[in-house]
């Protein structure tokens, strides 16, 4: 049975946000399933991790390093070891193609808005992309709208995949009946970035209070600094009921989930969304930006908004019809962890089969 080297070098990044936690719940599930065997880079090499992070090494410059050891290493023992990269780099390697190896491409964010990367992060990326699509390396992307910005920016991958990505959510609980003690509210759960649109959720916020519709905005996340800024130029009424909570403990932002009139999530961009998928799973309704990647996941169960102010009469009506019919999210089932870390392993199993049946 193959073994899995899963390189979660993303955690020297503090400021990896979703990207890393949507790595380390896919890193668990496949850990957790029956035959087969993963592990961590920082499992194990833990003394080069540590030193690694000690010394402020690059990610990329420490899979570099472990992968071309392990591969020599398989060269040498003639035992196989595929290599899982969870966020699109793949290391320098002065041999082979890295047909051992399986890389995710999350978004191409960085295309649509430059200016918020910089020049020389732009070339950087558009060089790994490009070496991600020329390489024999299985390619996953996380949601098709991700897999067609890839092709017209990028091109055709040799070895793509669309696999979406696992949702962490399911039996936390079901939707209370009646609203919280606290007031109705709607639940932003995300960090601040200038493609999340806080600017626009604080506008609908405004319009919903007003017409009675909601009593508060909570948010949580990093970023309450910025926010603050966006809600100083609110009418002085209305400042007192947008609550920025901060980065909160899991059982506390699934509470916020499960007790919220809606989550809103007006971004610019997406490549797949993953709190507007835990609200989803949970049966929370769901205002989204009308965007490619909002349309290919939560079709089914969404309001959704575009540049121009939405009729709150249908967005009442929405609500309305969602309390009643309680609509179970499409992808929900192709999201549970499980599922996700079975198409992942798959990917490899294929090529293992089709090696044994032609040696």
């Amino acid at each position: 049975m193959p073994s899995y080297l899963f390189y979660d070098t993303l955690r020297l990044n503090p400021g990896a946000g979703g990207v890393l936690n949507v790595s380390e719940v896919l890193l668990r599930s496949m850990r957790l399933s029956p035959g087969e065997r993963v592990e961590s880079v920082s499992e194990r090499h833990p003394r080069l991790f540590a030193l690694a992070r000690r010394l402020k090494l690059s990610r990329f410059l420490l899979e570099t390093l472990i992968y071309n050891a392990h591969r020599l290493g398989a060269l040498v023992s003639g035992r196989q070891v595929f290599s899982v990269f969870p966020n699109y780099f793949l290391p320098f390697a002065p041999f082979g193609r890295h047909r051992d190896s399986i890389v995710i491409v999350h978004d191409l964010q960085y295309r649509t808005f430059p200016e918020n990367f910089g020049r020389i992060k732009c070339l950087w990326l558009d060089w790994s992309l490009r070496r991600a699509a020329r390489s024999l390396a299985d390619v996953v992307f996380i949601s098709r709208s991700s897999q067609q910005d890839f092709e017209r920016h990028i091109g055709r991958c040799l070895r793509p995949a669309v696999i979406y990505s696992p949702v962490d959510a399911a039996g936390a609980g079901t939707l209370p009946d009646a609203p919280p003690k606290d007031g109705r509210y709607l639940i932003a759960a995300y960090h601040y970035y200038p493609h999340k649109n806080f600017v626009g959720t604080l506008r609908l916020f405004e319009r919903m209070k007003r017409e009675g519709l909601v009593d508060w905005l909570n948010i949580t996340g990093n970023g309450a600094a910025d926010v603050e800024r966006m809600v100083d130029g609110m009418a002085p009424a209305l400042r007192g009921c947008v609550r920025h909570r901060g980065l909160v403990p899991r059982d506390e932002l699934l509470r916020l989930y499960r007790g919220a009139t809606a989550f809103i999530s007006l971004s610019t961009f997406e490549g797949f969304n993953l709190s507007a998928a835990e609200a989803a799973t949970l049966g929370v309704p769901l205002l989204l930006s009308d965007i490619p990647a909002h349309r290919e996941l939560f079709g089914n169960c969404s309001f959704f908004i575009g540049s121009e102010p939405c009729d709150l009469g249908r967005l009442s009506l929405y609500l309305a019809a969602h309390r009643q019919a309680r609509p179970a999210w499409s992808n929900a089932p192709a999201c549970m962890p499980a599922a996700v870390a079975g198409r992942y392993l798959a990917l490899k199993r294929r090529a293992v089969s089709f090696n044994g049946a032609t040696t």
